[in-house]
């Protein structure tokens, strides 16, 4: 009876925690250029199996499986909707590949969220925080903020009136495992080297929607959560046997 409450306690723990990632998801099925996060499972081994156990045990115990526990949570980097906003410095990529940005303490951060600016200087930055654009080679790219229309081609070519003003660093990993979220869309490179990708498919004038679609984590958000209210219910049913059982045996 022990042993069932712990296998309940444990279902609403792992069933909490993928409600928390489902919510997390549709917190942001607006945001521009956001992986959507898929929470994992697996047997948790039994304490025989797992070699934690020190006194004795009883075979049925040990034909029982540990029941479920966290598993990892990985990221899903399929390609999002790209959406058409006619603004010439919303960029987007369709197919692999990261635009890379450069943070205040000088790290460089991948990201899918296109959406540039110029700032005073007319230094190309981020629309969410102003972190500048890098190009290739290293370097900012700056337009003239008085001068013409800015166009991109498909393989990040910045130009203006005419003028060359540099190309987008578009990187690609050799591993999406070792990619770690940051917030903002962004994600840092620390298990996985990235490659320059020669031949890009920069979209001028689109971004690229969220991941997330809305039904689809509704109805993983209505499972996980009848299943953690069914763990609950669980272990009252078992607590209540609990009590009779001991009210039973006091009274003998």
């Amino acid at each position: 009876m022990i042993y069932g409450l712990y296998q309940s306690a444990a279902g609403m723990m792992v069933n909490q925690y993928r409600q928390d990632v489902i919510a997390n998801n549709l917190a942001n099925a607006d945001t521009v250029g956001f992986k959507r996060d898929l929470s994992s499972f697996r047997e948790r081994l039994s304490a025989d199996e797992a070699d934690v156990r020190s006194g004795p045990s009883h075979k049925l115990l040990q034909e029982m499986t540990g029941g479920i526990w966290l598993g990892e949570t990985v990221t899903d980097y399929a390609e999002g909707t790209l959406r058409r906003t006619d603004q010439p410095l919303d960029l987007a990529l369709a197919g692999p590949g990261f635009f890379e940005v450069r943070t205040e303490s000088g790290e460089t951060l991948l990201t899918r969220d296109g959406r540039m600016m110029p700032d005073a200087q007319g230094f190309l930055v981020s629309v969410t925080d102003g972190a500048p654009l890098v190009g290739v080679g290293g370097a900012p790219i700056r337009i003239d903020r008085r001068g013409g229309a800015v166009s991109v081609d498909e393989h990040g070519r910045v130009r203006q009136d005419g003028i060359s003003r540099g190309q987008l660093m578009v990187h690609e990993p050799s591993d999406y495992a070792g990619l770690s979220k940051v917030g903002a869309s962004r994600f840092r490179a620390t298990g996985t080297q990235t490659e320059q990708l020669l031949r890009p498919r920069v979209q001028q004038g689109f971004v690229e929607d969220s991941g997330v679609q809305p039904v689809r984590e509704m109805t993983g958000m209505l499972e996980a959560h009848r299943a953690y209210q069914f763990n609950a219910q669980m272990i009252t049913l078992q607590d209540q046997s609990l009590a009779r059982l001991l009210s039973s045996l006091s009274n003998v």
